[in-house]
């Protein structure tokens, strides 16, 4: 009986002390950095680019704005930590779109091979083939014939990584997923492969839609906690 005749007061006090989330960005990212370890959150330019997509079509960082941007670099050759990081890209990528947000979010893949740019491009090519990329709103891009090998690997520097070649003749690198706004501005890295893509999508969700798309998440809480009190 207790139970019962408590639960509509646990149920306000938990509206109640949700309610100041969420009412700005710094609230969605202060409420999603208690979720996500792996989230940093800025607040700075994007470096600039443009390059061109497996078909040699120009792509620039500008063709962007007016959407969210979900960046990353890969090194294609890699065996390892590459595929495991486009897979959660396009886990990410999936859950954006069932959401609803295919028209408001790209979703960018820059890579930073030195090799032959046809072998680079085939590799580019059997990602998206392999992971079931949606080319509506996802892009691979690297450098045209006429440009350095180490453009790209450039491009990744200014974005904070870098990619560097072993004895082997691979590339030694980190992994992080940039998330830019609307106006190019840079606003959260992802580190590494431990990141919940729930938590980056609902960033997304916050720039493309605003903060108040984040308090969702307060009937979550509720239906857990009133789900333990009968249980």
């Amino acid at each position: 009986m207790k139970k019962k005749l408590y639960t509509p007061l646990l149920i306000l006090s938990l509206m109640t002390s949700s309610s100041s989330f969420a009412h700005s960005l710094e609230d969605a990212e202060a409420e999603l950095q208690e979720r996500e370890r792996y989230a940093q959150f800025v607040d700075q330019p994007a470096p600039a680019f443009s390059l061109t997509d497996v078909d040699g079509n120009i792509v620039s960082s500008s063709d962007l704005e007016e959407n969210v941007v979900v960046l990353n670099f890969i090194y294609t050759r890699c065996q390892e930590a590459c595929p495991v990081h486009m897979n959660l890209i396009a886990e990410v990528q999936e859950r954006v779109n069932d959401a609803g947000l295919r028209d408001k979010v790209e979703f960018i893949t820059i890579a930073t091979d030195s090799e032959d740019i046809a072998g680079t491009r085939d590799n580019m090519r059997a990602y998206g083939r392999n992971f079931d990329f949606d080319p509506t709103n996802w892009r691979f891009l690297y450098r045209s014939e006429n440009e350095s090998a180490e453009t790209t690997r450039q491009i990744a520097e200014a974005y904070g990584l870098r990619f560097d070649t072993t004895a082997e003749g691979v590339q030694n690198h980190a992994v992080v997923t940039h998330v830019i706004d609307q106006s190019g501005r840079m606003r959260a890295r992802f580190h590494g492969l431990e990141f919940a893509p729930e938590h980056l999508v609902s960033y997304v969700k916050v720039l493309a839609e605003g903060p108040e798309t984040l308090s969702t998440g307060v009937w979550d809480r509720i239906r857990h906690t009133v789900t333990n009190i009968f249980n």
